[in-house]
């Protein structure tokens, strides 16, 4: 989705330029501008904060353990507020306990933990009270 629209912004543009009679010279003049604004932006940033470091603290904070991923992923969805989960992996195979509301929020939780990265199958162990 994002390329998508990234693709239509630069049509968007072209098509700009090219309605506005753009010149060579006026690319100079807007690569100048966008230089300056790299240089001032990248300036107003603490000196120890540059562009890669909140990248590697982000992926510090990132889970790297399978069952990890995925309570992390359930416990982030608001539709299971008040849901305990208790998840386990015994390689890419998750094993995911637990009391949810109904037969469609089992569904999802399983759909979840099947659509996270590096789980090969999900055992549903979840209970739905009647």
């Amino acid at each position: 989705m994002r390329q998508m629209a990234a693709v239509l912004i630069v049509l968007a543009l072209f098509a700009m330029f090219v309605g506005s009679r753009f010149t060579p010279a006026d690319g100079d003049k807007l690569a100048a501008v966008s230089r300056m604004t790299f240089t001032k932006v990248r300036g107003a940033l603490p000196a120890g904060a540059k562009m890669a470091a909140p990248v590697q603290a982000l992926r510090r904070e990132l889970p790297e353990r399978v069952e990890d991923r995925v309570k992390s992923r359930l416990d982030a969805d608001k539709r299971f507020e008040g849901v305990e989960f208790s998840v386990s992996a015994d390689g890419g195979a998750v094993k995911l306990q637990g009391v949810v509301a109904d037969p469609a929020a089992r569904k999802r939780a399983v759909a979840l933990a099947e659509n996270t990265v590096g789980v090969e199958k999900v055992v549903d162990e979840l209970a739905v009270p009647e």
